[in-house]
């Protein structure tokens, strides 16, 4: 059970709304803590999971209230959030009531089912659903994603659902995008990196110095190859039937049988190029990296050539470091996070009328030919590189 183990990302609690449940939770306090979750193995074929996990920070109104601090300056825009694995309802609020505070009026939450994001077999029922229903809703209730949004925030596994809509041809038209501890890309060493480093913070050290990296990255790979062939012979058999005159049929039939090929051949690096390039190479995309260089379940490495590729793609890139942990930073420190969202719309209409006169203050090459030989890095408005 181990060797499969794939974990959920941090679990944030929601703390009380008025005074007088403060008041109350207080007293309680002792009691919660002996209530929390405890990590439990889910069996599955595709990817056993492990429950939420139970020592984030209590962070209740105090959150929204700093985001508050920082001044509204997305007023009256719009932005779709793809949340982590196993976010549960109290803690999108959260995020939704940080936006709203901040002045977002057009707020849409995108969950990223683990079971749909995690494994090949996931991401075509992902990407059947999408051409079917025009989008990933498990209930068929969900708010319409096919459209413009002002921002697109994507934290911890939502860039691989992000990358499912995009390859579906879901109309998701956007030229802000955040990447919030974020990309994991679809391979299987990326979940084996992210499962050691939740079991390392969670009292299961013992399973990684008992499991050899390259047995756990050799069998996750199996498991990968066996269900992508699975895939195959179903889309084969089936599935191709039902799907014979809808009008994205052939765009359907021809990412399914790539995907599905190289996932079997454990030819992952196609797959990793693909998904960069439907997500980053968009005319006139900007693009923030909000990360911890200490976050031991993403690859920073990958995020530097990522800023490359985004480059390269004629985009803009920045980067806002952190010292929060997995995808805290809206949690604890916002207002780094929306600092950098708002230097962006000062920037943007700036250069409408002309060049800036000084850089913005989390900016990385933000004015076109304002680079440097040296290294650019995200700097605060006193000057100080964000850390």
């Amino acid at each position: 059970a181990a060797m499969c183990l794939m974990p959920a990302t941090h679990s944030f609690t929601v703390g009380p709304a008025s005074p007088f449940a403060a008041r109350a939770a207080a007293h309680s306090h002792a009691n919660t803590l002996d209530q929390r979750p405890r990590a439990a193995f889910l069996p599955a074929f595709g990817t056993a999971l492990l429950r939420p996990s139970a020592r984030a920070p209590a962070l209740g109104t105090q959150g929204v209230k700093m985001a508050a601090a920082a001044g509204a300056e997305g007023k009256g825009k719009s932005v779709l959030i793809i949340a982590w694995f196993h976010a549960e309802p109290k803690q999108l609020e959260l995020v939704r009531r940080i936006y709203k505070k901040k002045g977002f009026t057009d707020i849409v939450i995108q969950e990223s089912p683990v079971h749909q994001i995690s494994t090949p077999r996931g991401w075509y029922q992902t990407f059947i659903s999408c051409i079917k229903n025009g989008g990933p809703n498990k209930d068929g209730k969900g708010e319409n994603i096919a459209r413009k949004f002002d921002l697109v925030h994507c934290m911890s596994g939502g860039f691989l659902q992000l990358y499912l809509l995009l390859a579906a041809n879901v109309p998701i038209e956007f030229d802000r995008l955040v990447m919030d501890s974020t990309p994991i890309l679809p391979q299987p060493k990326a979940f084996v990196r992210f499962a050691r480093a939740y079991m390392n913070d969670n009292g299961l050290s013992a399973v990684t110095k008992v499991l050899p990296l390259s047995l756990h990255n050799g069998y996750q790979t199996a498991r990968w190859s066996v269900g992508a062939t699975y895939v195959r012979l179903k889309h084969k058999s089936f599935i191709k039937k039902q799907l014979q005159g809808h009008d994205q049929f052939e765009a359907t039939n021809e990412w399914t049988r790539w995907a599905a090929r190289n996932s079997a051949k454990n030819n992952y690096d196609d797959i990793v190029d693909d998904a960069i390039e439907t997500v980053f190479n968009r005319k006139g995309l900007h693009t923030t990296f909000v990360y911890n260089k200490e976050d031991k379940y993403i690859n920073t490495e990958e995020i530097q050539s990522i800023i490359s590729k985004c480059e390269e793609f004629g985009g803009k890139a920045d980067e806002v470091l952190t010292k929060t942990g997995h995808i805290e930073t809206i949690f604890r420190k916002p207002k780094l996070l929306f600092d950098a969202i708002a230097d962006v719309y000062r920037a943007q209409r700036l250069r409408r009328g002309g060049l800036p006169e000084e850089a913005p203050r989390c900016m990385r090459h933000l004015v076109a030919g304002a680079g440097s030989s040296s290294k650019p890095r995200a700097v605060l408005g006193g000057g100080s590189a964000i850390q």
